[in-house]
């Protein structure tokens, strides 16, 4: 179609020098004194308004093979509206093709490129005369090799759509496919400048204006990425738009259907089938092509809603015709559908309803996760981590927790007020459900997972029984090493904040369980003993409150905002470990805002059986001797062992080696460890580890040729150990390192009567 002539467009002429608008007359300049290349000046016009455009002749730097038509020199205005808005670049060719980033308009109107996609408010801050002009040579340069887009973005939408946001869930549009389906369609918030409707099933509840939709989906043919336009606004237009679709003839069909299954019984019925009196709804999916229209880029979703009912459309369609009495009926032969063509629409931009697939694609992950999660506390760091999970899309839910909700607890719990006296795990998995609304149903048990409880235990086995994967959130040394016991095959992960509230702890298993929660224990005990930057770590807390009075009753001081951010780096790195088959233990310390993290990856253990006991000893334990005695050869070393007991499980984790004491004497012939600093040593390991490293034996090295085996002296040591750790009901243990590792001896007195004590050196086995 021709375009206007300039001078209606534009106005009168005026010299550039006369122009009135400062970027107008800027550009201007650049272009006419600033020998500006690729641009030549045609003239300058200002209209009535106050409005000033330039033409110009834009040289297009295009290659020789080029993919959208442009010419080697196009025509442009620069239109610089009076009122403080974007300029607006026209192309002044009749033919000038159909190409995408361009501005919506109609076909009479000039083609407006779209050169800058940000809002003119940002755009002013720092716009200049030169990145104007630039800016429209490399939207020419780019659109005629059709390389503006790029692969990597998704298409450009076929319609600018001025009308209302409608929310439809996944489900329903599936369900729209098969039929019509029956919808309430909700106003929420009238205050908007634009209206957001949301549709559910008429059974749902919702507050606001409600109207019903009678929806029907549709899939257009393949389009390519072009101009945007603006959409159609009868049934007529969209019709043409659907030429590959006969629209009306879908539309008769669904409502004579409606009408046929009213007569269904052989008798006229006494009103219309109810859907006659809804409103019609369309859904329909446009596949719009990447760039190149190499492949489908999106689906494009656009719904139109008609302002008048079904019945009403019928009329129009000449399928149904009014009786006297009101009733709609059929009519045997269609009249001429004609007058459909005028009714209107209203055209919406569809959002699908928050689903699993939603919360993952907005969050950056590939995938949903639908695996089940046994969730062992919902305190305030358990809730944080599993809300930001749960908002990724990811897991199904069962939450154990035997605790309720306090007031001292909602200021740092995802839970709100009205949650006070409830339990935190049926609150929690109500959470799930109503603020996030895509999980599966999740369950919940108000339970103590420790409970000796029959029926209790019972509930607690079959929820970990099912589970994919464990949480242990419930900051319970007793709790984690219950978790890590149960025979179940699930992975586990702990995490909890240190009693300061400063730091944050996550220890996950590998996938394969190699090393459980009760080894990662301990080598986090041992990170503290060893790891510079892990001083004060696990210090008690010397600033907790009282919230009842009680001295009994104390919680630490932590505010949301420290436990949002520490909760934040665990679940990022749950989610990033879970993709991994190895394990790790990770630390978060923050300091003023800044957090550092201090990460190992799960080491291994050897596992070791003597009499009732079993013995843990850590590679890293192994190799810290050995290294010991390749440095000390041809002379023998040793140290003391540290490890954490459990003298319900009757286990020993051995993590810690300490190395000799200065004053300790050794030979090729023998080691005799000294004792200086060797207590002040031992003492700040099991502090550091809030105690739970302790004294478990000694080590010592052999030279080479030498057995491991213990020597007359070796014995005599390992005696009177086990004559001092039997207090405590502990056997002693002595490791001893030889040119094939380490071997670990036990000692322990015998159960007998004896008068005198037997002591029973035994070889621990793996």
């Amino acid at each position: 179609m021709p375009l206007c002539p300039v001078q209606q467009m534009f106005g009168e002429a005026v010299d550039w020098k006369a122009l009135a608008l400062v970027r107008a007359r800027a550009v201007a300049r650049l272009v006419c004194e600033g020998g500006t290349q690729g641009y030549r000046f045609v003239e300058a016009r200002r209209s009535a308004s106050g409005d000033e455009t330039l033409l110009v002749n834009v040289h297009v730097d295009r290659p020789q093979r080029f993919v959208h038509p442009l010419k080697a020199t196009e025509p442009m205005a620069l239109h610089f509206p009076a009122q403080d808005r974007a300029p607006v670049i026209l192309a002044l060719r009749d033919d000038f093709p159909d190409v995408p980033h361009t501005n919506p308009g109609h076909r009479s109107d000039p083609v407006s490129l779209c050169i800058d996609d940000r809002p003119w408010q940002e755009i002013k801050l720092n716009w200049t005369p030169s990145d104007f002009l630039v800016r429209i040579h490399i939207w020419l340069a780019k659109t005629a090799r059709d390389e503006l887009h790029g692969d990597q973005r998704a298409p450009e939408p076929l319609f600018v759509v001025p009308g209302p946001v409608v929310i439809v869930g996944r489900e329903v549009i599936d369900a729209a496919h098969a039929g019509p389906t029956e919808l309430a369609v909700h106003r929420p918030d009238g205050e908007l400048s634009r209206e957001v409707l949301v549709a559910t099933s008429p059974s749902v509840a919702f507050a606001g204006q409600r109207f019903g939709i009678a929806l029907i989906a549709l899939t257009a043919a393949r389009r390519d990425m072009g101009p945007l336009r603006f959409p159609p606004r009868t049934l007529g237009e969209l019709a043409d738009e659907l030429g590959e679709i006969d629209l009306r003839g879908v539309l008769r069909e669904r409502i004579l259907q409606w009408v046929t299954n009213s007569y269904a019984a052989g008798r006229r019925p006494q009103r219309d089938p109810e859907q006659l009196g809804w409103q019609l709804g369309l859904l329909v999916g446009f596949p719009v092509a990447k760039e190149g229209g190499a492949e489908i880029g999106i689906l494009e979703l656009r719904v139109f809603f008609s302002t008048a009912t079904m019945a009403e459309i019928g009329v129009a369609l000449g399928c149904l015709d009014r009786g006297p009495d009101g009733i709609h009926g059929r009519l045997l032969t269609p009249s001429d559908a004609g007058a459909a063509a005028s009714i209107k629409l209203v055209c919406g931009e569809v959002h699908y309803g928050l689903d699993r697939d939603l919360a993952a694609l907005v969050s950056g992950e590939p995938a949903t996760d639908s695996r089940r999660v046994a969730l062992v506390g919902a305190g305030t760091v358990g809730s944080h981590v599993a809300a930001n999970l749960a908002r990724e899309g990811r897991f199904t839910w069962d939450v154990i927790d035997g605790d309720y909700l306090l007031p001292h607890n909602v200021p740092r719990h995802v839970l709100p007020v009205m949650e006070v006296g409830r339990s935190k795990a049926g609150g929690f998995a109500r959470f799930l459900e109503t603020a996030l609304g895509f999980p599966d149903r999740a369950a919940y048990l108000v339970a103590d997972v420790l409970s000796e409880d029959t029926a209790t235990k019972a509930a607690v086995q079959t929820a970990l029984g099912r589970a994919d994967i464990i949480m242990d959130a419930s900051a319970s040394i007793a709790v984690s090493r219950f978790l890590s016991s149960t025979p179940d095959t699930a992975r586990r992960i702990s995490f909890f904040f240190n009693s300061e509230g400063t730091d944050a702890v996550l220890q996950i298993e590998p996938r394969d369980r190699s090393s459980s929660l009760r080894d990662l224990e301990a080598q986090h005990y041992a990170m503290t003993a060893e790891e510079p930057g892990l001083v004060g770590h696990l210090r008690a807390s010397q600033h907790n409150i009282a919230y009842s009075g009680a001295c009994r009753q104390a919680t630490n001081r932590m505010s949301e905002s420290q436990a949002a951010l520490l909760s934040a780096a665990i679940s990022l790195e749950i989610g990033n470990a879970l993709r991994n088959e190895e394990g790790e233990v990770v630390v978060w310390r923050t300091l003023q805002g800044r957090v550092d993290c201090i990460r190992s990856a799960a080491i291994g253990w050897r596992r070791l059986a003597i009499a009732d006991w079993s013995v843990a000893l850590s590679e890293s334990v192994v190799e810290f001797v050995a290294g010991r005695r390749k440095a000390a050869l041809p002379s023998e070393t040793g140290g003391v062992l540290l490890g954490v007991l459990d003298m319900e499980a009757r286990s020993i984790h051995v993590s810690v080696a300490l190395d000799a004491p200065s004053d300790s004497k050794g030979d090729r012939t023998g080691f005799e460890r000294g004792i200086a600093g060797l207590r002040s040593g031992i003492g700040r390991t099991t502090e550091a580890s809030a105690g739970q490293l302790v004294y478990v034996g000694e080590w010592h090295s052999h030279p080479t040729g030498l057995a491991a085996t213990p020597s007359t002296k070796d014995l005599l040591q390992l005696a009177e150990l086990a004559e001092l750790l039997d207090m405590n009901g502990v056997p002693a243990l002595m490791a001893i390192v030889n040119d094939d590792g380490v071997r670990v001896h036990c000692a322990s007195l015998s159960d007998g009567a004896a008068p005198v004590s037997v002591v029973l050196v035994k070889e621990a086995r793996g």
